[in-house]
């Protein structure tokens, strides 16, 4: 025996396994070779614990090797395959949600129809789940000897509550139960893999651990009495059992799920055809070595064969064959019980309590109360109480009848009862005469047989009440016992079985027979009995239903922007306004959206609510008429609740001038007794009673009437204000209705008068204050445009100022930077090299330091203006992405770049100066492993990630490091602190997200979020300088130019010992001269040269000159990024100065590679 504790433990962590394996599921998607092997697995679900322990005990007492409903399942696989890619096509075409969702489609949406699916299901599967918890206690108890009579601390409860919180966490995450759930399909699937394994495993340890080999076990098996004695049941029982296993693969709500709701592709089913099939046979491989080896060593012992599987390894005294055979029953269990559970709260929440909801909203007020009954979290807090509702229930019923005898049916019980969906699904697929009607009644009519036939003699049959009532037939007529209905004497469950399926189909065929399918039945035939070529021909014309309908509607479960992108999706670049009438293709895909929500019948029923006409032919009229008036009802309704609650006094009479409708507002504004207003009054009685009461003042009551009533009489609309006695007053506004009648608004203007009143005495000395005002203005604007010219001839100095102080402070650097790079290249003495490194360490620090001082200072200064674009992001992105790469690679790197071309909006400049500052931090801060950016559509928004597997960040330093100077690993000569402070204020300036993800020793990631722009032009790619095709810098022709004695001096010395022949020049006319004379391949030009003469200027001009195409390195002491946007523009390379030997070395190379 095992300890509680242990099996305790192994019970949690196994569940903790399933919740891990559901949560890698949801997170990660799986390889596209394995989709069809996990969901062919899944399939596995129709293998519960009965499966695991039953078959067993099943072969023991039939000698069947293998077991009827799993025969029937392989032959739906071999014979019934069309019709299995059919339903599979229906559900993905339709957005089904549940078995219910299909049937109830297929005849008009019926919520009628799907509700008494759902309660049948809901009765068949409960009892089915109080089996299960019986087969995970009394394992649980055979292991441990476990016995516990307080209720409170029963193991099966325990057993309910883990699998409630387990259905709950990982059935309800999503709001569309269309939608596939891969992390409950993977959990599924690995307990299928566990059932097969572990029954596997208990095969091999009886045939030759408890037995010296099979033959041993079979010699043993002919020589024992109970084995020889046993004689297997009619081949009706079998065959009977079989076609219940047929009807199981599309009848039973839980395999109807795993099969067709969580399938997406045909791939898929291709695959299962195959592998589920060699699933089931693998476990009945050792189904009679089992039964046999219990029969022979429990031949004395009172051993249920239910038990076999579970005994055995307990005989043998191994416990851990024990804990194995344990692990594969409640795996079995477990997985019947989670799927089960969460597909009927689909169905009951879908089918039973959204209707409902539904139906009740309409008789109030007002419909927009649908926006909370119908919420997501709503919804989906509704099926998290009917999943735990769902478990209470089925351990209740354990409970109840747990020292009974009819836990040992339920099984074939449950599948004959879901069983009676058959008729109305198979021939809903095949015969276009099938209808409601018959769907319907026949499901009762089987329902009801089923009862009379197993349900009432399995719970009833040692009572008095049954011997009295039925044991010789209802009404003593022998034709109606229950177990020999019209005189067949067969087997108990096979009777069942064959009497309510006969009956269920004779009334379905009478129904389709004697009654016709509505137009709405026959409209949702098409999808189920035509092709989509077929379909096509037969849609009907445009519905008055707006795209702002549709808005609203898709916007309450979904959201604006999903609901948006549907419609955009639908017309594309067309531009539609708000009442537009939409096409019948997206009233379509509208109904298919919300039937994966509220499923199929709840879908129709919120459409017709939110129609108020539709359009059919002649012939056609006659068959809407009746699905038409719950329409005229609803809009009744919402007609009166809509009178009722506005602000203004309604008053309607009919042509006859009888009054006939009125508002409670009407009523209070001019005070009328309850007795005085009543439907079908005349009003020229109601006005007279209001003449008699002076509301007309001193004119004439008769003339006063008499002009009134003539109003309406010749349907004049009139508009006229009056002043009551109160002091208030009313504006009336009178209009004819069309067919005769008249309608009046009330409206109380009281305080609109006051106020224009008031406003007529402000106008009276307006005039004088506007001129006054005027004048104060004018001399206030004047002072303000002086001041605003000041300040922007300021912001021109100091911009000039910082171009010219980044240029003068940073050319120095430059020489000195290139001639420490000679220095240590040439000289050999060790401490000479070790001191012109550090020199070049400190010159580099130095130059970082400066640039980013400048930087920040016109940060701050505010000089630096956005100029925000439209731009395609992965154009954007491809040189930045090349240009770390080779970086990267240098350090030992992996670069990873994932990049789109969506469009986006923002300063390219700036956005490139951010991105730039995040890629080196991650180069400069990773060690070993790769740096990644990649893009990812959120919504509306577009977020660029750059991730890498470097050092980290602890979380208390994760705010710090936007601090000017801060820099968190100070062992590291990485750095001066000041990358991501700039990075911070570009961001703030152009209004966009930055945030940091970070675990310390394991790397960072910063986002930034970016808006999503359609834009209507392709990308262009920018044409870059031809390079010269070159192996090395040998000999290569390099023109310098630059203003500066001391760097072109450097720059020369520097090229020159890497091979390269170096002309100099200061200005464009040497410049010219040197080109015409050495044709050079390479020109490397400062931006700033004298008498404000740019460099850019004279390479262009060189090449309109001499009409050739050379690579050109334009580098400059100035880091604004608007220069290096004119270059970038030129297609040219840019580098900073002081230039950086290793720098310009890679970038030569990349231009004469």
């Amino acid at each position: 025996m095992l300890s509680i504790s242990l099996l305790v433990l192994v019970t949690g962590c196994y569940l903790l396994l399933l919740f891990l394996i559901a949560f890698i599921g949801d997170k990660y998607q799986l390889p596209k070779r394995v989709k069809p092997v996990v969901y062919s697995l899944g399939l596995g679900v129709y293998c519960t614990s009965w499966a695991f322990y039953g078959v067993t005990g099943q072969a023991a007492t039939t000698g069947w090797w293998l077991t009827p409903t799993y025969t029937g399942a392989i032959l739906v696989f071999i014979f019934a395959w069309p019709l299995v890619l059919k339903v599979a096509k229906i559900c993905r075409q339709q957005s089904l949600t549940s078995l219910a969702d299909f049937i109830s489609s297929r005849y008009g949406k019926s919520t009628r129809l799907a509700g008494l699916i759902t309660l049948v299901s809901v009765a068949a599967i409960i009892p089915y789940i109080a089996l299960q918890l019986r087969a995970m206690t009394d394992s649980f108890t055979a292991v441990t000897q476990y016995q516990n009579s307080n209720g409170i601390f029963d193991i099966s409860l325990v057993f309910s509550v883990m699998l409630a919180m387990f259905a709950i966490l990982f059935g309800t995450r999503r709001i569309r139960p269309s939608e596939q759930n891969p992390g409950l399909l993977m959990a599924i699937s690995f307990e299928s893999i566990v059932k097969l394994v572990t029954f596997l495993l208990v095969g091999i340890f009886v045939c030759f651990w408890m037995f010296s080999s099979p033959a041993q076990l079979l010699a043993a098996a002919r020589e024992h009495q109970a084995i020889i004695a046993i004689s297997a049941p009619p081949s009706y029982v079998y065959l009977t059992q079989a076609l219940l296993g047929v009807l199981m693969m599309f009848c039973l709500p839980r395999q109807f799920h795993m099969a067709f709701i969580e399938q997406k592709t045909e791939s898929e089913l291709i695959s299962a055809r195959w592998l589920f099939p060699l699933f089931l046979i693998a476990l009945n491989v050792f189904a009679l070595p089992i039964a046999y080896a219990g029969l022979i060593l429990f031949a004395n012992q009172d051993v249920g064969s239910d038990s076999f599987m579970l005994q055995l390894p307990i005989y043998a005294d191994n416990e851990w064959m024990t804990l194995v055979s344990y692990l594969g029953g409640f795996s079995a269990a477990t997985s019947m019980v989670i799927v089960a559970t969460i597909v009927l709260s689909i169905m009951v929440s879908n089918d039973l309590i959204t209707p409902k909801l539904l139906a009740r909203e309409q008789g109030r007020s007002t419909v927009f109360r649908l926006n909370h009954q119908l919420s997501p979290n709503r919804l989906l807090m509704i099926r998290r109480i009917t999943i735990a509702t769902i478990l209470l229930a089925a351990w209740a019923y354990y409970q109840s009848i747990s020292n009974t005898e009819l836990l040992a049916v339920t099984g074939l019980m449950a599948m004959t009862l879901v069983a009676q969906f058959a008729p109305a699904m198979i021939f809903g697929l095949t015969w276009n005469r099938a209808n409601h009607t018959a769907a319907y009644r026949s499901i009762v009519t089987g329902t009801l047989v089923w009862a009379y036939t197993l349900l009432l003699p399995s719970m009833l049959q040692d009572t008095q009440f049954y011997h009295h009532y039925f044991a010789e037939g209802l009404f003593n007529q022998q034709w109606l016992i229950p177990t020999a209905l019209f005189g067949i004497e067969i087997d108990f469950i096979a009777h069942g079985v064959l009497m309510s399926l006969i009956l269920n189909v004779l009334v379905f065929i009478y129904y389709s027979l004697s009654k016709t399918p509505s137009m709405a039945e026959r409209l949702q035939a098409r999808n189920y009995l035509l092709s989509p070529e077929a379909q096509e021909q037969l849609l009907p014309g445009n519905t008055p239903l707006t795209v702002n309908d549709v808005r609203a509607l898709l916007s309450r479960f979904f959201g604006e922007d999903y609901a948006q992108a549907i419609i955009d999706c639908h017309y594309q670049d067309k531009q539609v306004h708000g009442e537009y009438l939409i096409s019948t293709e997206l009233e379509a895909k509208v109904e298919q959206e919300l039937s994966g929500v509220i499923g199929g019948p709840s879908a129709r029923l919120l459409l017709n609510s939110a129609k108020s006409q539709r359009h059919a032919k002649v012939n056609d009229v006659v068959d809407i008429v009746d699905e038409a008036s719950e329409l005229l009802r609803f809009n009744r309704s919402l007609l009166q609740a809509t009178i009722q609650n506005v602000n203004q006094g309604i008053a309607v009479v009919d042509k006859e001038l009888r009054l006939v409708a009125w508002n409670r507002r009407y009523i209070e504004m001019f005070d009328y007794p309850e007795e005085q207003i009543y439907v079908g009054r005349p009003v020229e009685e109601v006005i007279r009673f209001n003449a008699n009461r002076g509301f007309f003042g001193d004119s004439p009551k008769q003339q006063e009437i008499e002009k009134r009533i003539t109003y309406l009489r010749q349907g004049i609309p009139y508009r006229f204000q009056r002043v009551q006695k109160s002091g208030k007053v009313y504006e009336m506004n009178g209009n004819p209705l069309p067919g005769g009648g008249f309608v009046t608004t009330y409206a109380d203007i009281t305080d609109f008068v006051k106020t224009q009143k008031a406003l007529e005495e402000i106008n009276a000395h307006l005039e004088s204050r506007v001129e006054q005002r005027t004048a104060d203005l004018q001399r206030l604007n004047q002072a303000l445009a002086e001041a605003k010219q000041d300040a922007e001839q300021a912001n021109i100095n100091k911009s000039r100022y910082f171009a010219a102080l980044s240029h003068d402070l940073l050319q120095p650097f430059n020489a000195a930077n290139l001639f420490s790079s000679i220095l240590q290249e040439k000289c050999d003495d060790k401490d000479i090299r070790e001191l012109s490194k550090n020199i070049s360490y400190s010159l580099e620090n130095a130059e970082q330091l400066l640039s980013s001082i400048l930087e920040l200072t016109k940060l701050d200064a505010g000089t630096i203006r956005p100029h925000i674009e439209d731009f395609y992001l992965g154009t954007f992105l491809q040189p930045i992405c090349d240009e770390f790469r080779l970086l990267a690679e240098e350090k030992g790197l992996r670069f990873q770049a994932n990049v789109d071309n969506v469009g986006t909006r923002s300063d390219k400049t700036l956005l490139r100066r951010v991105i730039q500052n995040l890629l080196t931090n991650a180069i400069r801060y990773t060690e070993q492993g790769q740096v990644e950016l990649s893009l990812e559509r959120q919504g509306m928004d577009i977020l660029i990630h750059i991730k890498d597997s470097g050092i980290g960040i602890k979380e208390q330093d994760q705010q710090r490091i936007f601090n000017d100077f801060e820099q968190i690993n100070q062992n590291k000569e990485q750095g001066l602190g000041l990358g991501l402070a700039i990075t911070s204020r570009i961001c703030k300036i152009l209004g966009i997200g930055l945030t940091l993800n970070s675990t310390f020793g394991r790397g960072s990631e910063f986002t930034i979020v970016l808006p999503v722009i359609a834009l209507s032009d392709k990308p262009v790619p920018q044409e870059l300088t031809s390079p010269v095709n070159r192996q090395d810098l040998k000999s290569l022709k390099v023109l310098i130019i630059d203003n500066d004695d001391a760097v072109l001096v450097a720059m020369d010395k520097r090229l020159s010992e890497w091979g390269c022949q170096a002309w100099q020049a200061k200005d464009q006319q040497t410049a010219i001269a040197v080109t015409e004379q050495h044709q050079p391949q390479l020109i490397i030009a400062d931006y700033h040269l004298d008498d404000g003469v740019t460099g850019l200027q004279v390479v262009n001009f060189i090449h309109q000159q001499v009409d050739a195409n050379i690579p050109i390195i334009i580098n400059s002491a100035d880091h604004s990024e608007e220069i290096r946007e004119q270059i970038r523009e030129q297609g040219f390379q840019f580098l900073n100065k002081p230039v950086k030997p290793a720098a310009l070395k890679r970038t030569i190379k990349q231009l004469v590679k």
